[in-house]
Order: structure tokens, then sequence, then C-alpha cells
């Protein structure tokens, strides 16, 4: 069972991820923002997960019902996120600010193994919603951990952000 200051943050940081999506949408074109969701990892996100789980285009075979069970029990200031469109699970996304505050990683970013009206877009979807929830908690920095291979961190690259190589293996981004 969660301690009530656990509880306490739980709520407080749920209300600013919905503050941050809800940003994060006012700055999309209005023909995304008309068909897009932005949400938390909910029941309906895991059951569309679990049909990924497959599929033959896959490139990562995370268990998002562990890693999101052990974020939302450990990490109450947690980023997360699924894109929707319509009732199309496009991507989802889990990470965290770093111990001192001052960085937001984030662990893990899927998209659909399928084809989507999104696809192609929704990194810059989740950078933009994490740019915002890193804004609202104080954070200076993004880094995007561990690209899974050179393709994935050269199309981080052109989105603005610097790889660092050696044992660290992220992508990192300065926000102004």
């Amino acid at each position: 069972m969660k301690q009530a200051s656990h509880q306490l943050a739980d709520r407080t940081y749920a209300q600013l991820r919905e503050q941050s999506r809800l940003k994060s949408l006012e700055k999309m074109p209005l023909n995304i923002r008309e068909a897009v969701t932005l949400d938390d990892i909910t029941g309906r996100t895991m059951a569309q997960l679990s049909r990924w789980e497959a599929h033959p285009d896959r490139r990562v075979m995370w268990s998002w019902q562990h890693w999101a069970s052990r974020y939302a029990a450990i990490y109450p200031k947690r980023f997360e996120l699924a894109i929707w469109f319509h009732s199309k699970l496009c991507s989802v996304s889990l990470g965290r600010p770093t111990w001192g505050a001052g960085k937001l990683r984030l662990d893990m970013i899927e998209s659909s193994p399928e084809k989507t009206p999104l696809t192609g877009q929704t990194v810059q979807l989740t950078v933009l919603v994490a740019e915002t929830y890193a804004d609202i908690i104080g954070a200076e920095q993004i880094r995007i951990m561990n690209p899974i291979n050179s393709k994935v961190r050269s199309h981080y690259e052109a989105m603005g952000f610097t790889y660092v190589g050696g044992k660290s293996d992220y992508c990192v981004k300065d926000l102004l």
C-alpha cells in the first residue's frame, strides 16, 4: 500500500502531466489537435499494447505492463504518455526526472508497429509534451535514453538533440 505522501505526490504530478498535455495540444496544428488524444498509460492503453506484443514489425520488446506498473509505484513525478489518433494507439512513452530534478529522462518511447496517421510524427509530439512537462516541473534538459539504433539516434539528432555516447548512451537537448 502506498503511503499518504506518495499518494499526494501521485495526484499532484498526475495533474501536472494533464496540464502539460493540455498545453501541448494547444501548440499543435488544428488538424492534428482535433484528432489526437494525449493521455496517461491507462487500462485502455494496456489493452491496445497487448496487440503490439507479437507484431512482426515491432522493434523493441518492452513489457509495458511491467514498466508502467513499476514507474507508477516508484516515480510519482514520472512522465508517461499515450498518443491516440481517434481510437488508434500511435505511441507510448515513459520517463522520469533525474534525482536532481534538473533533467527529464525519456526512458522508453515506442511507436505503433503498424502504420498510423501519425507515423513519423510521434517522437516530435512526445518531445513537445516532454518539453512542456519539463518546463512545468523545472527541468532544464531532456534526455532520450539508449536510442535503439543509429537510425533512431540520427532521427533524434535531426530534432536538435546531441548524442552522448560511451557508457552514458543518450541524446540530450537543453531547454531555453
